[in-house]
């Protein structure tokens, strides 16, 4: 057997059980390694002025003050609400709102049947019931998210003091030019950077829009907001979780038009205008004025990647999705300006 059969079979069994003994942890590195590459310019510029112990400590706790502090403020709040919740209130809050779906729609015999039969199994309990089981769900959600964070921020900091090491290391090590293998990183880097900086923005542009809102109905529009933005990366439900609770308490004090328009104006100018038209406005105008990078990927390609990403991994999809996307594309780049290429001179 050639030597060179044999390595290979030896770096294949031991590539093997490198990914069964850190499968667990996969995940976690791969997210620790692309914030690190998103935020790497932020690395670069502290480096000028501290040392990289320093440098890399800063940018971890700057990326810990967006992770971890966010979700302890989520889990602090939403049990407080939870434990605040006054029973008899609430049940006297369903038995009114059964009473007036039943009678409005009566003049809609239809579906007044099906409705009246589907509002029987609707109770106090019954919600109450379901709230505790996701109260529960998200405590041990929040929990694993919180030791991922953790852990991740722990990598993070070996990636960022190690990074520029890595970076010359894999440029020598893959099976491409230098100048391929720096094109694809700086592909995915630019993706990741402009998908970072269009999530900031977009957070801090829904929590504001439903805290100036909210404060008009005299509800903390402060932390209300802060609770929405933050919610609105949540995958599925995203901003609901925070207005749909706000429309039925106002609904319950008799305050109809005011829950009307908290629910068309969550519905309409924020999940509709700005989730979905302003978001990929901001992904052209971050690739194209502030980046200014020369990436040739079309904006609403990086948009429905981030969508992807999130409905496959969940929270961490909105910056895996992208990526996978990204990395793709400069395969299929390098593909057609190299291989094909040389294919078409060698057959000339």
């Amino acid at each position: 057997m050639k030597a060179q059969y044999f390595f290979w079979i030896l770096f294949l069994i031991g590539f093997y059980w490198m990914i069964y003994l850190y499968q667990d942890f996969l995940m976690d590195a791969l997210i620790a390694g692309l914030l690190c590459v998103g935020f790497f310019q932020v690395k670069v510029f502290l480096d000028k002025r501290f040392f990289n112990v320093v440098s890399s400590f800063l940018c971890v706790l700057i990326l810990a003050s967006v992770l971890i502090v966010p979700l302890y403020f989520i889990v602090y709040k939403s049990s407080n609400i939870i434990f605040e919740i006054n029973f008899e209130k609430f049940s006297a809050l369903i038995k009114w709102l059964k009473g007036t779906i039943t009678e409005n729609l009566s003049h809609f015999p239809a579906i007044h049947d099906g409705a009246s039969k589907f509002l029987e199994n609707f109770s106090a309990a019954s919600i109450t019931g379901y709230l505790l089981k996701i109260s529960s769900y998200v405590g041990r959600y929040s929990l694993k998210l919180i030791t991922d964070a953790l852990f991740i921020l722990g990598l993070l900091f070996f990636f960022f003091y190690y990074g520029e090491r890595f970076y010359r290391y894999f440029l020598g090590v893959l099976p491409l030019g230098i100048n391929q293998s720096k094109k694809i990183f700086e592909e995915v880097a630019g993706i990741l950077r402009i998908v970072l900086l269009t999530s900031l923005i977009t957070v801090i542009l829904e929590g504001v829009a439903f805290g100036v809102m909210i404060v008009w109905f005299g509800h903390d529009g402060w932390s209300l907001g802060i609770l929405y933005g933050l919610a609105s990366l949540v995958p599925a439900v995203g901003g609901a979780l925070i207005w749909i609770p706000i429309a039925i308490y106002e609904l319950y004090h008799g305050n109809v038009n005011e829950a009307i328009f908290i629910a068309l104006y969550s519905i309409l100018l924020i999940s509709v205008l700005i989730d979905s038209v302003i978001k990929p406005i901001l992904i052209v105008f971050i690739k194209k004025r502030i980046f200014k990078t020369t990436l040739k990927i079309n904006e609403m390609l990086i948009f429905f990647s981030m969508i992807a990403g999130i409905s496959q991994f969940g929270f961490w999809g909105i910056i895996v999705g992208p990526t996978i996307t990204a990395f793709f594309i400069a395969l299929l780049r390098l593909y057609e300006n190299y291989f094909i290429q040389n294919d078409q001179k060698a057959c000339e």
